[in-house]
């Protein structure tokens, strides 16, 4: 049953206003239809409130924001918070009360009454426990005591003592992969692993066709073997120069933005690979459309092994062919997806993957992709409230 008339403070790490839309996002825009949600951005970084005041995309709100969308929306910008809090304890403790003393005052204006408190950040156990919450989740979606650190934002030790804490003052753990929080002690605790999803809506591959193609691809050479999203330190960079080499007449296409990793150069030398910049969340699909094969080329790393990426049920839902390095965590979907176990075997499944796929395996993975929609995936999270509500009410 989904969450109806209830007040839910969801703690996002994202504006809600940002160009591609993750699970935040989504997730609210279904809690929205039957409950009123008081959404909380990203705390941002004083770096990022002085790029804002330069004309970049960040809100110039030195003590935050409230903004009253609708009558079941309110979105809040925290303070900004004090950098290195991934670095310092203390400093992290120092943001959380800022945090808190914002969520409090909003909460108190909306008069929200016993809401459920729903955080995707790893740094909230201080709040715990602090706006009379009915239920506290804790929606773990990224290894963040790996991830962090690789951005140079933060302390493996002290993330993971910060997680720790907070998954020891829940009362459901959601993950959306098997391979998250498997550091710590869930000796008492319970975690649903339901993964991620998808818009269905958007992502739809009767809305495009030929027609549809953005510019900028309409003129390059087939097939297209497309990789949409970030070139993280998870991404297999070789495995993406060894496939444009073998596929030295096709074209590699790459959305997302990907500036910031440091071997993209070795790609921009390649004739055959294209990076087309970020797109706008509208205009995703349109290039996903164009592709012909889809590719998901991790690593065999710790988060590589771990991923479940929206990115899947994108490609899945646009009735596109998906090769990726097999993980443990991608097995579930190997009914749909061309899962390769190294270099020979990812090239020998794209190659597959060009030449074998016909409209009935497209279909198929649409209908696949259906089972992941926003809607499906709120009702599941519902689910695991609702259970844990009724065993409150009932003293368990």
């Amino acid at each position: 049953m989904m969450l109806k008339g209830k007040d839910i403070v969801l703690i996002s790490n994202q504006m809600m206003d940002d160009r591609y839309w993750t699970s935040k996002q989504y997730i609210t825009m279904e809690l929205i239809k039957n409950n009123r949600v008081l959404y909380v951005e990203a705390n941002y970084s004083f770096g990022k409130l002085f790029s804002g005041l330069l004309g970049k995309k960040w809100p110039v709100s030195p003590f935050g924001r409230m903004q009253i969308k609708n009558e079941n929306l309110t979105i809040l910008t925290p303070f900004p918070r004090l950098p290195y809090r991934n670095h310092f304890g203390w400093i992290g403790r120092v943001n959380q009360k800022l945090l808190l003393y914002k969520i409090r005052k909003a909460a108190n204006i909306l008069n929200f009454n016993t809401p459920i408190l729903w955080t995707f950040l790893h740094q909230t156990a201080d709040l715990i426990g602090k706006l009379d919450e009915e239920v506290s989740v804790y929606h773990c979606v990224d290894d963040w005591p790996i991830l962090l650190p690789m951005a140079g934002m933060g302390v493996p030790s002290v993330i993971q003592k910060d997680e720790q804490k907070l998954i020891s003052s829940m009362d459901i753990i959601i993950g959306v992969s098997p391979k998250l929080l498997n550091y710590a002690d869930l000796s008492e605790k319970k975690v649903a692993e339901i993964p991620n999803g998808v818009d269905i809506t958007l992502f739809d591959m009767d809305r495009y066709s030929d027609k549809t193609l953005p510019f900028d691809m309409k003129n390059l050479p087939r097939p297209i073997i497309g990789f949409s999203g970030s070139i993280g330190e998870w991404i297999d960079i070789d495995l993406i120069l060894k496939t444009a080499k073998h596929f030295s007449d096709a074209s590699v296409v790459i959305i997302g933005l990907n500036e910031k990793n440091p071997d993209i150069y070795r790609l921009k030398l390649m004739d055959n690979v294209h990076f087309l910049g970020m797109k706008s969340r509208k205009d995703v699909p349109k290039y996903i459309s164009g592709f012909d094969v889809c590719l998901m080329p991790f690593k065999h790393s710790e988060i590589g092994e771990g991923l479940i990426p929206l990115k899947m049920f994108e490609y899945l839902a646009m009735g596109k062919p998906v090769v990726s390095i097999s993980s443990d965590a991608l097995k579930p979907f190997k009914d749909v997806l061309f899962l390769a176990e190294n270099e020979i075997e990812f090239i020998t499944s794209v190659e597959k993957a060009n030449s074998d796929w016909n409209p009935k395996k497209s279909a198929f993975a649409r209908e696949r992709a259906l089972e992941y929609s926003w809607e499906n995936r709120v009702k599941k999270y519902s689910s695991e409230i609702n259970k844990r509500i009724s065993k409150t009410k009932d003293g368990k």
